[in-house]
């Protein structure tokens, strides 16, 4: 498994517990802050799914970007599940080759199937 398998798959895992502890804990928020914190709760995980897919297609520094901005995914006291996207985000925006191997062929010369 490379490490970009392994970072697309935790970017993945990173949305999928994002959204269930910001979706559980909705009910709970203020009235006059249900929608703000509700379009973060999704907007959040959706970057992350985001960034994993352009991971997939060779756009680190994008991804990385998307990683950052995931971490407005409001996750309360359990805020330390945020440091590893931010962290990732972070090193892929500014230094991706040290994160990420060169790939051998650019991305437009590959075959899509």
């Amino acid at each position: 498994m490379t490490v970009r398998r392994v970072l697309q798959g935790g970017s993945l895992v990173w949305a999928a517990v994002g959204a269930v502890i910001a979706l559980g804990s909705l009910g709970q928020v203020n009235a006059d802050a249900r929608f703000l914190v509700g379009v973060a709760s999704i907007a959040g995980p959706l970057c992350a799914v985001a960034a994993s897919r352009l991971l997939a297609v060779g756009a680190d520094r994008w991804a990385g970007g998307l990683l950052v901005l995931s971490v407005v995914t409001p996750t309360y006291f359990a805020f330390v599940v945020n440091l590893p996207a931010l962290v990732v985000g972070l090193a892929l925006l500014i230094a991706p080759r040290y994160v990420l191997p060169r790939r051998a062929e650019p991305v437009e010369a590959r075959v899509r199937a």
